[in-house]
């Protein structure tokens, strides 16, 4: 990749990185939601007698299908969303070295040219 193309190479990425923010505060929500469904239904349960058949009831309801299947979604984007995070800070180490290195080559070239006169 040359010099130039790196600046919207790393603009994209953190594109990306917006987007999957937004999937992970709309996953977040989904799963606050149904958090919020299961304590309702534990707190209005007038059979739970005590904490033990509280949690184990909590317990059971989160381990449904459309529970995990919001808890594993939410997992997922963070997981993609710390993957796009190296990816940007790879690109920004690269896009750094590279200005590195032109500029040692044009420090060399100067050091040549002084030489020379």
């Amino acid at each position: 990749m040359k010099l130039i193309d790196y600046p919207a190479e790393i603009a994209e990425k953190q594109r990306q990185l917006l987007r999957i923010e937004q999937h992970i505060r709309r996953s977040q929500e989904i799963v606050n939601g149904l958090t919020a469904e299961i304590d309702t239904a534990i707190a209005f349960d007038s059979d739970l007698k005590n904490d033990a058949q509280r949690k184990a009831k909590r317990l059971e309801l989160m381990s449904t299908a459309e529970y995990r299947k919001a808890v594993a979604n939410l997992l997922m984007a963070q997981d993609e969303r710390a993957e796009i995070e190296i990816d940007t800070n790879l690109l920004r180490n690269q896009f750094s070295v590279l200005k590195l290195q032109l500029r040692e080559a044009i420090a060399a070239r100067e050091l040549q040219m002084l030489d020379a006169a």
